[in-house]
């Protein structure tokens, strides 16, 4: 399993999923749409989510949305903890 995060660089919610999916050790991709106004419309319009990041599980070929960061926060804090 994966994770995309479609966000904006200066974006604080955008910077706090990188952040929390490096603390949790989760493999993702950060898509930046800086300079793409229209991508970002595009993405959200396709995840049906109005505010970035827009953070997609992978997992195989499937596809699905988390939501944004706190999606993200409630969905990461329900794991359990991996052992040390």
């Amino acid at each position: 399993m994966s994770y995309i995060v479609y966000g904006i660089t200066d974006c604080p919610a955008c910077l706090r999923a990188c952040a929390l999916l490096m603390e949790k050790d989760k493999e993702y991709s950060f898509v930046n749409t800086d300079f793409s106004p229209s991508y970002r419309k595009h993405i959200k319009k396709i995840f049906e989510w109005k505010t970035m990041p827009v953070v997609v599980e992978l997992t195989g070929d499937d596809q699905h949305l988390v939501g944004g960061y706190d999606d993200l926060a409630y969905i990461l804090e329900k794991e359990p903890e991996a052992p040390t």
